[in-house]
């Protein structure tokens, strides 16, 4: 009521007219219906609706009388909102993606000057293809300060959608620095004489009943689904693009910071995993005909073979191209759960990425190499990645002093004492 109360104050529209007056009322009657029936109480400063999460002001101060003015506060159709996308509104998970990623920079800084590992410069080059992101992230928030000291009709929307963009690009520079940091981890960890772990898998393996030369064989005599795998395999790098840009357009900051976290988290999981289970790979330790691949891609299961043997003989080692070293576990299968679960929900969009990461995991034995429990493994870590970035954000289970019931309860006490007073 108080949204009504305020329309009904500032009394008529001179430059709109009666209809946008009827309008606006009708609109903010049922923005405030919905505030009071679904999202509860109103909290200051956020709102959060089906996994969305929007900052707003109370309303503007500017000229009262100018709907525009009123309406920059509520939430518009097609889910235009007044949201500051250019940050990130969890802190404690902001600091700890920072501090993630920074302790996987030192790693590598103290680490390479003691390994085997030379760097190409063209790996420079790589690292500079965050540059652009981190510009257009600064250009936008410049943009977007400038668009606060020139009024016009559209300047919510588009500062809003520029937010949107902001966030985007936060995003994808965060993920591809985690990209570069993880990658060079793992090559770093891929040279060392220890022995190779196969053995023990493929025990693992047989013990569950699953035999990979007979699974392969039988994907292999159909080769249009082949394909499909294959590109369901391939999909993975469109995926990581794709998904935060749908996260980032539909105005999902948490979801888009979440990922971004369990991004890093599961990639940090899988270089610690693969430190300690060194492995080559199913196709190496089986040795069967390559005839069983012949439906797949080019170099499914043995394109990363090559340069896997070259750091295992500790002579120095120019990285140049690299490739996916790590076997246990399957970080492409960690990866499908991360996408999928970041999805959830999102009308249309959900099912689709459900279906195409599933057929991922399926992929993954003959395209990887993988074993069945590293495949396991993999959605393991995705699951310990989603628990742990939750208990970050939310605060550590032994940290809350009551649960959300009994923290909600005195408020929703507070709002029917408030009410019980009006009455009277």
């Amino acid at each position: 009521m108080p949204l009504l109360n305020y329309v009904e104050s500032i009394g008529p529209f001179p430059a709109r007219g009666r209809l946008s007056h009827t309008w606006l009322t009708v609109t903010l009657g049922l923005a405030n219906l919905e505030e009071d029936n679904v999202m509860g109480p109103p909290m200051p400063g956020r709102a959060e609706s089906e996994g969305r999460a929007f900052s707003y002001s109370s309303l503007p101060s500017g000229d009262p009388t100018d709907p525009v003015a009123a309406t920059s506060s509520i939430r518009r159709p097609f889910g235009w909102t007044r949201w500051d996308t250019a940050e990130f509104g969890n802190g404690r998970l902001v600091a700890f993606i920072s501090a993630l990623l920074a302790g996987a920079v030192v790693t590598n800084l103290i680490w390479l000057p003691f390994s085997t590992v030379y760097l190409n410069r063209s790996i420079w080059f790589d690292v500079a293809m965050a540059m652009p992101m981190a510009l257009l992230w600064v250009l936008l928030g410049t943009m977007r300060l400038q668009l606060r000291k020139t009024p016009f009709g559209y300047r919510d929307m588009l500062s809003e959608f520029a937010g949107r963009i902001q966030a985007l690009a936060m995003a994808l520079t965060v993920i591809t620095l985690f990209c570069l940091v993880l990658l060079l981890v793992t090559y770093l960890a891929a040279a060392t004489s220890r022995p190779l772990l196969d053995s023990y898998l493929a025990a693992g393996d047989a013990s569950l009943g699953f035999d990979w030369v007979a699974y392969v064989t039988l994907l292999n005599d159909y080769p249009s689904i082949d394909h499909v795998l294959s590109m369901a395999y391939n999909s993975l790098s469109v995926q990581l693009l794709l998904l935060p840009a749908i996260l980032a357009l539909t105005a999902r900051s948490d979801r888009l910071e979440e990922f971004v976290a369990h991004y890093g988290v599961a990639g940090c999981l899988m270089c610690l995993v693969t430190m300690a289970v060194p492995a080559a790979g199913a196709f190496e330790f089986y040795h069967p005909s390559p005839d069983i691949l012949s439906s797949f891609d080019p170099g499914a299961s043995t394109r990363h073979l090559g340069q896997l043997h070259a750091l295992r003989t500790l002579k120095p080692f120019l990285l140049e191209h690299p490739e996916g070293l790590v076997s246990f576990p399957s970080f492409h299968s960690t990866l499908a759960v991360i996408f999928a679960y970041s999805m959830r929900g999102i009308r249309y969009i959900s099912l689709p990425v459900y279906v195409l990461n599933a057929m991922l995991v399926l992929a993954t034995f003959p395209e990887g190499g993988h074993y069945l429990v590293d495949v396991l493994a993999g959605l393991a870590v995705a699951a310990v990645a989603i628990q742990f970035v939750r208990w970050i954000a939310k605060g550590w289970p032994s940290l809350q002093p009551n649960s959300d019931v009994a923290q909600r309860s005195p408020g929703r006490q507070l709002d029917r004492g408030t009410q019980g007073t009006r009455a009277h």
